[in-house]
């Protein structure tokens, strides 16, 4: 592959980053901070800084060593402080669908003509002031009103505009409650409750009024029942309990996500309209796993992703047991994850299209053209937003493709074999 290639670095990246722990914690830590860097020194101090072997590091991979060197070259320094420049923003293209709506539509109606639907989920988390809070509140309501207006023109395409139970929205967005409260905190779990239901009343409102799907992320752990009950207290509400368009996901690396997705499948039942669940392997293990030890806590994730690949398919089997009560929406790139789902489906006879796939914008798109061309609904999680709070996001997507146990990692850089990759987590 040419140097000049457009995902050149970004595998050459992962290669480095998958040999040593070491390189990989320098090369993370200079992608996160690159972008903030305003100066052409600033710029090259930070390539200096992070891409030179640390002190005593007895081995150093050569591509490093000689960009550190150029680094140093006067009127070299500035050609690569522009090339690094320009290789973070497009590693972070390839995940991020545009900076904004008007960048990113073009691209979503693409990926629509090939039969891949969408989920768009606006980048930036944490809010720290009301403004923010408000900045986000507001745009989740220009999404909806726009995207939901604009959508009554397109075309409706099978099978991503349809499921089992009838017609779906084409379009789907999904909310992160943490960028529409500045003050929420699980120790004033009824006050922030009380906050979350007044910002998200009218949102969920506006989207019923234009026909769009609205799924609630899951974020970290310490969110997590404030979550829940947030979307369980709003999906009761008479006036929107017969609205089958909300969906939520849970967290299989959770050792609680099991006995959680029970609630759910009782809380469908007595609502009596289904709602669907995003099952997701989870993407906060290191933060949590962290976060557990420095407090002496018990780790509420699984130790091994082995464990948690178990799990999900535990709970992909539980909630297509509950259909139509719940609709499934399995989000993985694991194809063994994928496969035992849809087969279980195919032997308890689910009908057709009773479920979909999700997966990640600007990853896996050989397993997504397989899933299309089986007729399996496909919808990608396609983030939009700037760069800067994009960063987090593409540094957490870069630490899962180069764990060691990575799916997307065995299957593309390290050519494990298909034996290998398909075989039950429980063996």
């Amino acid at each position: 592959m040419s140097i000049f290639a457009k995902n050149y670095w970004y595998t050459k990246m992962m290669e480095l980053a998958t040999s040593d722990a070491r390189v990989k914690t320098q090369l993370f830590h200079f992608v996160d901070v690159l972008p903030v860097l305003q100066t052409v020194e600033q710029k090259r101090d930070h390539l200096i800084e992070y891409l030179s072997a640390p002190y005593g590091q007895k081995s150093w991979p050569m591509v490093l060593k000689l960009i550190s060197s150029l680094v140093r070259v006067p009127l070299l320094d500035r050609a690569m402080v522009g090339i690094a420049d320009f290789q973070v923003k497009q590693m972070a293209k390839n995940f991020i669908v545009g900076n904004s709506l008007e960048e990113a539509l073009p691209k979503l109606l693409n990926a629509r003509s090939k039969k891949i639907a969408f989920t768009l989920d606006i980048l930036g988390e944490g809010v720290f002031s009301d403004y923010e809070a408000q900045f986000y509140f507001d745009k989740y309501k220009t999404l909806i009103e726009g995207l939901g207006e604009a959508s009554k023109s397109w075309k409706k395409i099978s099978p991503i505009d349809e499921s089992s139970l009838g017609d779906i929205p084409p379009v789907n967005i999904s909310i992160k409650i943490s960028a529409l409260d500045c003050r929420m905190d699980s120790m004033s779990f009824e006050a922030s409750l009380k906050r979350l239901i007044a910002r998200l009343e009218p949102i969920m409102e506006l989207a019923m009024k234009k026909n769009v799907f609205i799924n609630f992320d899951m974020e970290q752990f310490a969110l997590k029942d404030l979550t829940r009950e947030l979307f369980k207290q709003l999906l009761l509400m008479p006036k929107f309990k017969n609205y089958r368009f909300f969906g939520i996901v849970c967290q299989a690396y959770l050792k609680s996500s099991l006995s959680d997705i029970y609630e759910w499948i009782e809380i469908a039942k007595q609502r009596g309209t289904p709602f669907s669940i995003r099952l997701v392997k989870g993407a906060y293990w290191d933060y949590e796993t962290i976060v557990a030890n420095q407090n002496g806590w018990e780790s509420p994730v699984f130790a091994k992703k082995v464990e948690s690949d178990a799990n999900y398919e535990a709970c992909a089997k539980v909630l297509l047991d509950a259909f139509p009560a719940i609709e499934l929406a399995l989000g993985s790139h694991n194809i063994r994850s994928i496969s035992y789902a849809l087969a279980y489906a195919e032997e308890i006879q689910l009908p057709e299209n009773s479920l979909e796939v999700q997966m990640l914008y600007g990853m896996a798109d050989p397993f997504k053209e397989s899933l299309v061309k089986r007729g399996v609904r496909i919808r990608e999680y396609a983030p939009v937003g700037e760069m800067l709070p994009g960063l987090s996001y593409l540094v957490r997507r870069l630490l899962e493709n180069s764990a060691n146990d990575s799916f997307l990692k065995q299957s593309f850089l390290d050519n494990t074999g298909i034996h290998h990759l398909l075989r039950s987590p429980k063996s």
